[in-house]
């Protein structure tokens, strides 16, 4: 059913509640109930919600990154979700947001009140490079617009020429797929096997549970940080991440309180001592949802020897020990990076959605 309304959106900032089952925590469940209705209604999925619960510890602690949330109120309804994250290095030009309006709240008035809502955040941060992501199947039909990379292109829907219109450009594709937890998983038997033979003697696999073990903290500050200067952007622009065992603590205490389970595989270069990969598979307390694959990272001087194959075997068996109810997998590879799009094709992951990245420079 259509919902006529009439009255100018106004554009509203969202309050950080204390707890969500409070007077307070209202807008911050609205925001994310709007960022999930209107992706079911644009993808008919639901592998990519938004978690209150898991979302309010990194915004209660923004020591690290800048988290802020606002919501478009239209005849006293909140119509559309805008958050937006920004790194706290020095000389940070970035931001990031995601922006979304209900289905039946999409004229336009709505979409554009927030994206000036972005870019007067932006202006006020003195962030220049304004960043988004939008999502699109990867079996939609029609005109399609190809990435700046030469691989991967979005479909020219209305998002793609929402942002096309007002300044942006696509900078990159990134490919999200799945791989079904449900099926057997001999061939990630198998692919491990053949990857610890090919690492050889130099490197030794190991892995645990979040929080992260003290005596690899430092370590595994490092190789994360690695993540923002080692992994393909094309032309987004990325500031390097400023790592430290302290970081590295504050974020495993924001993921433990919003429920969120961690396992980490890693890899140590035995004659240096030092962690060379990694990757994390997260999920939050409902262990019946999907799983995320977040960082998977090998850094460039040890590429060569399947330590991704290696790290990424080893936690999927892993985490079907610890989390048999969880039914799939999710992750996104930029479509360039064609060395871990083969890593993950050989495991049986199959694309699903797609994701444009888009900047707009001032």
């Amino acid at each position: 059913m259509t919902v006529l309304r009439t009255g100018r959106p106004s554009v509203v900032p969202v309050v950080v509640p204390q707890r969500l089952d409070g007077d307070d925590g209202r807008e911050f469940l609205a925001m994310a109930d709007i960022f999930n209705t209107a992706l079911h209604h644009d993808l008919g999925l639901d592998h990519l919600r938004w978690d209150a619960a898991e979302m309010l510890p990194a915004w209660q602690d923004q020591t690290d990154r800048v988290q802020a949330g606002f919501l478009a109120w239209q005849d006293e309804v909140p119509v559309g979700a805008l958050q937006l994250t920004a790194p706290r290095e020095d000389g940070a030009t970035e931001l990031e947001f995601d922006l979304l309006a209900l289905p039946d709240a999409r004229d336009g008035a709505v979409e554009d009140a927030l994206l000036a809502r972005v870019l007067d955040e932006a202006e006020g941060l003195g962030r220049t490079h304004v960043q988004t992501y939008t999502l699109h199947r990867a079996d939609a039909a029609g005109e399609r617009m190809p990435s700046p990379t030469g691989f991967g292109s979005v479909p020219v829907d209305r998002y793609s020429r929402f942002y096309r219109d007002h300044g942006f450009t696509l900078q990159q594709v990134e490919r999200n797929s799945i791989l079904d937890l449900t099926a057997p998983l001999d061939r990630v038997g198998e692919l491990l096997t053949a990857a610890e033979a090919a690492a050889g003697p130099e490197y030794r696999l190991l892995t645990w549970t979040s929080p992260t073990p003290a005596r690899w903290r430092d370590e595994f500050a490092h190789v994360i940080s690695r993540m923002s200067t080692d992994a393909p952007f094309a032309g987004l622009t990325v500031t390097e991440e400023t790592w430290d065992a302290e970081r590295v603590t504050r974020r495993d205490e924001r993921l433990g309180a919003g429920g969120v389970l961690v396992s980490v595989a890693v890899i140590e270069h035995l004659p240096t001592g030092r962690l060379v990969a990694y990757n994390e598979l997260t999920i939050g307390a409902d262990r019946t949802r999907p799983t995320n694959q977040w960082g998977t990272l090998v850094l460039r001087e040890h590429r060569g020897h399947r330590l991704g194959t290696l790290v990424k075997c080893a936690n999927i068996l892993r985490w079907r020990e610890l989390v048999p109810q969880s039914p799939m997998i999710t992750t996104f590879n930029a479509e360039e990076n064609r060395p871990m799009l083969d890593v993950n094709e050989a495991l049986g992951f199959t694309p699903l959605t797609v994701a444009g990245a888009w900047q707009r420079v001032s």
